[in-house]
This record gives C-alpha cells, structure tokens and sequence, in this order.
C-alpha cells in the first residue's frame, strides 16, 4: 500500500470513529415558526431560522432548549437519548393539550438521512422530480403472510432499457422515446410464516406460566418462549415500519405479552411514533400490567413516556 493510500485509509478510519462518537439532531418547526435551538447550553444558530441542523453531539442526554422568535410563544425544554453515530430528526409540534412540544420524526445511520424542508410547500407546489405510485398489500394464507409490493416511478431521463430478476424481485425499465420518459416498475414478493395461535399441542412445555391479577383484558398466559422468538424473526424481517406494526398487532391480537415481551418488540421499531402506537396498543394484551413501566427504557424520549403514561392514566 502507498503512502497516499495508506492516509487515505488511516483518514477514514478516523472519521468513522468520529462518527461513532457523537450524533446529529435535525429540528423543524411544522408551522413554520423561526425559533433558535440551544443543546446543553450551546446557541446552535445565531439566526432565528425555521429548520436548525446541529452536528457533532458528544452527550448521550442532552437537554435541548428551543427559544422562538416570536416572544408569545413559550420556549420548549426538553432532553433526550442518542445513540452515537445517528442523526435524529425532529420537529416542532403541538400535543393534544395545544402546548408546542419535539416529536421524533426520523432516526438514521449518519450521513444516510434525507433533508426536511424548511417550511411545508405550497399545496399547488408541483416539483420537477420522479413522480413515486407506491401500491402495498398484505394478504393472509393457511401458509403464512404473502405481501406483495409495487413501486413505479416516471421520471424524465430516457435512452436506457433495463431488465433486471435477482432473487425473487423484478425490476424493468422502459423508455419513451418520444418524450424522455422513464418508467420503472418494480415488485417484490415476500412470504413468511406467522407465528401459529397458541394451542395446548403447540405450547412451550418449558415456558413458565405468567399470571397476574392485574390483567387490563384477562390475559392469563403470555407467548411461550419458541412461538415469541418466532414472531419477533417475523416482525424482523419485513422491509417497511408500518409492515412491522401491522403485524405486531395481528400478533398480539391472537396472543398476550409480559411487559419484558412488549419493550423488546418496541426495540424493532425505528421511529418513535411507531414504539408509542404500539405500547398503547400492547396494553391491553399484556398479562403482568404492573410491571409495564419496564417498556419506557425502550423510548428515546421523554415525551413519549410522558404520552404513554397519560394514556394508561386515562382508562
């Protein structure tokens, strides 16, 4: 190896362990609102702005301050958890009680995240990009989950002709050559086998029973320890979040949950949103109620404890 390649190679090594270090946060406001951004004391943009890219984060809890330009607007305060090496977005929205709080919205490797605009587009807005039909179903068989998904897209490049068949997914490619359009269509096919309800010629002898009398909807057994690794594999394998909470909750429909079943379910999800939708949902399926609070260390952010725990108060 030559010397410029060997530096090449020690400055990659290096930055990728800057990465590991620390993380990103990205916040929007949703109505547009110019606020500054303030993590753990630091002014992260000396102009109010409506979106405010913060790099480099080295704490794993921060606190972050949002302060907006317009003075009858309170400040938001608020802290978080971040895992090194992603890039967190969030935005600016308002609870049910009307009060402006941060909400995930995203979390990626970074690097890998997709810009958020500044302020939402004008409903007439029509941008010069690929137009994205997306089509998904999910159909049920005696044999498992069939889903079947359609992607074509049309953009303005022509002159290619492509067909590709690689395991299962098809993509093809034609060209207009009248007019440069590009049509690509792809689908692909998964089929993966759900986890049978439970049955006593089924049951995991060696799964102990759980019991509890303060069951919210009478559940009185949760998954054995084979039929629960069966599903999380299950809910692992599908390629789209709300594909993953779909069938969580068809799981859980069948099935009951300890608290220590539900938070690692929870951990499968990317976004926050998806994490609290199904808690909220896990609830009532799960067999050791008192001991729920054990699913809030799988939330990156207070808030949503915070969510949860209201939910759970007002039942």
């Amino acid at each position: 190896m030559d010397r410029l390649s060997a530096f090449a190679f020690t400055a990659c090594l290096s930055l990728g362990g800057l990465f590991a270090q620390t993380s990103d946060i990205v916040v929007f406001s949703d109505a547009g609102e110019k606020f500054t951004l303030v993590i753990d004391g630091d002014v992260k943009n000396a102009a109010p702005a409506t979106r405010v890219v913060a790099p480099g984060i080295k704490n794993a809890t921060p606190m972050l301050v949002v302060n907006f330009a317009d003075a009858g607007i309170a400040s938001i305060r608020q802290n978080g958890y971040l895992e090194p090496g992603q890039e967190y977005t969030l935005r600016i929205t308002m609870n049910k009680k009307g009060v402006r709080v941060l909400r995930p919205q995203g979390q990626a490797p970074l690097g890998t995240a997709s810009a958020v605009p500044d302020r939402p587009a004008p409903a007439n807005f029509t941008e010069d990009v690929p137009v994205d039909n997306s089509s998904q179903s999910t159909t049920m068989n005696g044999d498992g989950v069939q889903s079947t998904t359609t992607v074509t897209t049309t953009d303005g490049v022509g002159g290619q002709n492509v067909n590709v068949n690689v395991n299962g997914m098809n993509v093809s490619m034609s060209v207009d050559g009248m007019n440069g359009n590009t049509t690509t269509t792809t689908t692909t096919t998964t089929t993966t086998t759900m986890p049978p309800p439970p049955a006593e010629m089924n049951e995991d002898p060696t799964a102990p029973e759980v019991v509890s009398t303060t069951s919210v909807s009478g559940c009185t057994q949760a998954m054995g320890t084979t039929d629960f690794a069966d599903a999380v594999t299950s809910i692992k394998g599908k390629g789209f979040e709300e594909t993953k909470l779909t069938l969580a909750k068809q799981i859980g429909g069948s099935n009951c949950f300890t608290a220590a079943q539900v938070k690692t379910i929870m951990g499968l999800f990317g976004f926050e949103d998806s994490k609290l939708d199904f808690a909220k949902f896990a609830y009532d399926h799960t067999t050791d109620v008192s001991n729920y609070f054990k699913v809030n260390d799988a939330f990156g952010f207070s808030s949503s404890v915070d969510e949860l725990n209201a939910y759970i108060q007002s039942r």
